[in-house]
């Protein structure tokens, strides 16, 4: 399952989100849009700016691997 640094929570500033999985040479597709990621959703490739309140959701993917769960991060940005 992908994680998420910084950690959902509250921020006084935009925040630079990684997503990371533990499973080598998985790619890791996401969404921010509040809908549930699937392999056509976006690919992960740099640390999203996350400006304003929003909850990025992401799976991990590897070919002969079954699909990570669906990990969760909600962001609320109070600038």
């Amino acid at each position: 399952t992908p994680t998420f640094s910084p950690a959902a929570g509250t921020y006084t500033s935009a925040q630079s989100v990684s997503i990371t999985s533990s499973t080598s040479g998985a790619t890791i597709y996401y969404t921010t849009d509040g809908s549930t990621p699937t392999t056509s959703s976006s690919v992960y490739a740099s640390p999203l700016n996350v400006s304003t309140s929003q909850t990025i959701k992401a799976l991990a993917a590897k070919s002969g691997m079954g699909n990570s769960s669906v990990a969760s991060a909600t962001y609320t940005i109070n600038i």
